[in-house]
């Protein structure tokens, strides 16, 4: 007879009954496939740029991690059939950036790791092969970049993705169980193409504090990763077995589906 294996404790991890809760539900639920068509959203205003933001990196990675060694086998999902989706679709066809058009990035890392500048560009390396896309990092800056809370006004479509470190006085939404938060604009031109831009990308001051602090460059990589994957286009998926998967399940590599969608979001029109 099967037996259901015994989890550790809410107290054992150092966390509430209800998040504790939440967490064990999310990972036992059985996965459906996953969609990968997106309805259109209704046409926007000629040269207005609106956020289209990801959803975030769940950070409780030590219950997720022990959990998931025992119950990923419940959940649904493949590698026979990988999986991805994307955040905004027109005419059956993602919105993505411009593959005609250098694609820059600008780190500023106050608060950040001390490999910082180092971490976005591996992590940058990685995009570049697989989409195809002309990923640059412009440089390292000081202050605030443009829309670096996700609300900043006016945001010109040109601007940079920026990768900054935050906390939660600054961005209410980046709380002890987030991560990283990312996404980008969509921006329409004036012939009604879209495309994106203005991306950006807040990670956690402190929850990279804890990956610094216990040497974890994997998941430091794995949380950018994730973000930048909101950033080109892609949506949450309902696999364990790829990095865009909704909860962190301690997957470091970016799995067949990822780069499946990573691809096509590279090879989208040239706007």
């Amino acid at each position: 007879m099967d037996h259901e294996p015994l989890l550790p404790s809410a107290d054992d991890l150092g966390i509430t009954d209800i998040e504790y809760d939440r967490i064990v539900r999310a990972l036992r639920r059985r996965a459906p496939e996953v969609q990968t068509v997106v309805p259109p959203r209704p046409p926007q205003p000629s040269e207005v740029a609106r956020p289209r933001r990801g959803r975030r990196w769940i950070g409780l990675a030590t219950l997720v991690a022990v959990c998931a060694a025992l119950l990923v086998p419940r959940l649904g999902g493949s590698r026979d059939k990988p999986a991805y989706a994307f955040l905004d679709m027109v005419g059956g066809h993602p919105v993505t950036y411009s593959s005609c058009h250098p694609v820059q990035v600008a780190v500023y890392p106050a608060g950040g790791p001390p490999d910082a500048e180092k971490l976005v560009r591996e992590a940058v390396d990685q995009l570049r092969t697989l989409t195809g896309l002309d990923i640059v990092v412009t440089g390292v800056f000081g202050g605030y970049a443009p829309n670096w809370n996700f609300e900043a006004a006016p945001v010109h479509p040109d601007d940079p993705i920026s990768v900054s470190w935050q906390d939660g006085d600054a961005i209410a939404e980046i709380t002890d169980h987030i991560a990283g938060i990312g996404g980008s604009r969509v921006i329409q031109g004036p012939h009604g193409t879209e495309h994106l831009g203005a991306g950006t990308i807040a990670l956690s001051r402190e929850y990279y504090r804890l990956l610094t602090g216990r040497g974890d460059h994997a998941e430091a990589l794995a949380v950018l990763l994730h973000e930048f994957g909101h950033v080109l286009g892609l949506a949450h998926v309902n696999s364990p077995h790829e990095l865009m998967y909704k909860h962190n399940v301690g997957l470091t590599e970016l799995g067949p589906g990822d780069i499946q969608g990573l691809s096509i979001v590279g090879h989208g029109p040239c706007t």
